[in-house]
């Protein structure tokens, strides 16, 4: 189910994910903002600011048969306008999911992610147990976010976010610029479709602990 929202206004995306633990809003944010996140995505990707993103404490040499994405971590503090324009509207979000689901959300960590052409992440739940001496112990990540930045975003491109309903149905969401997708971090297991073109994103993680930007 796709809704749709206003600004400020998340009474439709907030009833929907409480009814099936997920949610797809597209427009969350204006598309000039979007455009502009991802350009400067793009930027830090051209200016190697992007990193490979790390699963849990395996070995790196297992790293790229898991996952294949570059990531860079965003900044509370950041003075750019449209970076600020993502956690504003985020930490509305935030606000209003505790009011009205009294979830108890703390704070969000999230970073711009870039999968290269063929890159892909395997299968997996956003909430695992790192270890006691992990500062990214994932147990304490309640709501999974992925804002879409990739404008002229076609079927054929591939790059699906496959969404896993339960053992039997999965659903297939296309990374099309100005979609935010929301689900529960210890419920849906998921993975990244390779694509036919590069591919960007904000992804998040909604905390019970503050731990990073909200």
């Amino acid at each position: 189910m796709t809704q749709n929202t206003e600004p400020a206004n998340f009474n439709a995306l907030i009833d929907t994910l409480s009814l099936q633990g997920y949610v797809i809003c597209d427009d969350f944010l204006a598309a000039n903002t979007i455009t502009a996140l991802y350009d400067e995505a793009y930027k830090r990707h051209t200016n190697n600011d992007m990193v490979p993103a790390k699963t849990g404490l395996i070995n790196k040499s297992q790293q790229s048969n898991i996952r294949g994405d570059h990531i860079f971590w965003l900044d509370a503090n950041s003075e750019n306008i449209n970076t600020q324009a993502y956690l504003s509207k985020m930490q509305a979000l935030k606000a209003a999911l505790n009011q009205q689901l009294f979830m108890n959300l703390q704070s969000l960590e999230t970073h711009f992610t870039m999968y290269p052409i063929g890159g892909f992440y395997q299968k997996h739940l956003d909430q695992f147990n790192q270890g006691i001496h992990s500062a990214h112990d994932t147990k304490a990540r309640q709501l999974s976010s992925i804002l879409y930045l990739n404008a002229d975003w076609q079927a054929d491109d591939g790059g699906e976010l496959r969404l896993y309903l339960n053992e039997h149905e999965h659903l297939n969401i296309l990374p099309t610029a100005g979609k935010l997708v929301l689900f529960l971090s210890q419920k849906f297991w998921h993975e990244v479709r390779p694509a036919k073109r590069e591919r960007i994103s904000l992804t998040g993680w909604f905390r019970t602990r503050s731990q990073s930007l909200l």
